[in-house]
């Protein structure tokens, strides 16, 4: 912990006033654990891992974040979205802490405080040369209670057609699998570049339901759907039950799309007026929106897995969130800012069961 003003305020591991690139040829400052407890055990796709915590797609950066985070007692780690070509970040700033109100987010004055950012990367990506001979990495480095999940997106070309993105979906994902990813996830909240007006690839379900099929139909691993937040119980519903016959389960949720202001009002990202909003405030609405789907698959609509995604901040979010039902429990912002959460989740759970 950094301490500032009197408040403690935690050293993150990606340094957000640093370069996407600078943060990637590094290895995460991460502190060492000299004996970490023991996992609580879980079972996922039908192995057992040590436990059913886990890093949702965007921290893992490559191998050796992979690496250090597995060390820290994480067991289902998801390799940040790879694509078909060669894609950078966008320039800095591009994480910015904020503060969340009904329609904005505003920056905030206090970096780090309440564990909130709005993220505005623009899914970059290393050429396939590299990400594929890393992934490789990422797995050989990982132990036999671990999963190594790749998320992947399709890269749309000028004047296409949905046929080409579908493909390009496909290819991405094949190449992940033969790369010895356990795991596919299919990165769904993400624009799809066909619609007008503006939606993302989860809302146009034709569109989604056709990337998985072929993605499924391509790689031999089990396949994730990651999608965003939905605007009713219903559409959550009809969008899960559809896109079923093609998912062994669901990654949500992929924080709240929200326009993003300074403090003089204007905009926080250079030419971008909107950003993903990531991090603790977002919990009550993506645990609401996790606790429907599970509610649904209780009640008989499909039997897939549900990996909950969003706000999990503390250990205790954690723990609610598996006595709901999930099958997992992934965290982004708080490995980057609390890599210990991993040990402790370790600690309260075998507490807990004792």
């Amino acid at each position: 912990m950094v301490e500032k003003g009197g408040v403690g305020i935690p050293q993150a591991a990606y340094r957000t006033d640093r370069s996407y690139a600078w943060n990637y040829g590094r290895s995460p400052a991460l502190p060492r654990i000299r004996r970490l407890p023991r996992g609580p055990g879980a079972r996922l796709f039908g192995r057992r891992l040590d436990s059913p915590l886990g890093i949702a797609a965007g921290p893992l950066l490559n191998a050796k974040w992979v690496e250090a985070y597995a060390r820290l007692g994480f067991d289902v780690l998801t390799y940040a979205t790879v694509r078909s070509t060669f894609a950078p970040a966008w320039a800095l700033p591009n994480i910015r802490a904020v503060e969340t109100r009904e329609e904005v987010a505003v920056v905030s004055r206090r970096p780090g405080a309440n564990l909130t950012f709005a993220v505005s990367l623009g899914m970059p990506s290393m050429e396939p040369e590299v990400w594929r001979k890393d992934v490789r990495r990422a797995k050989e480095r990982i132990g036999a209670g671990q999963l190594l999940i790749v998320s992947v997106v399709g890269t749309p070309v000028p004047a296409g057609i949905p046929e080409s993105f579908i493909d390009d979906y496909a290819r991405c994902a094949g190449w992940a699998a033969e790369a010895g990813a356990d795991a596919i996830e299919v990165h769904l909240a993400c624009p799809d570049p066909f619609a007008e007006p503006p939606q993302q690839v989860y809302e146009n379900v034709l569109l989604a339901a056709q990337i998985l099929h072929r993605v499924r139909t391509t790689v031999k691993v089990p396949v994730l759907a990651k999608l965003g937040l939905f605007r009713t119980p219903r559409a959550l519903h009809d969008t899960a039950t559809k896109l079923a016959p093609w998912a062994s389960g669901f990654v949500l949720s992929h924080g709240l799309p929200r326009r993003v202001i300074d403090e003089e009002g204007g905009a926080a990202f250079e030419g971008r007026e909107r950003a993903t909003v990531v991090g603790a405030d977002t919990f009550p609405i993506t645990s609401r929106q996790i606790a429907e789907l599970l509610s649904w698959r209780k009640a008989g609509a499909w039997d897939r897995a549900v990996l909950a995604v969003g706000g999990v901040t503390t250990v205790e979010r954690a723990r609610g969130l598996l006595r709901e039902g999930a099958d997992a429990v992934m965290v982004a912002t708080a490995a980057l800012w609390d890599p210990t959460f991993a040990a402790r989740f370790r600690q309260e759970r075998a507490s807990a069961v004792a």
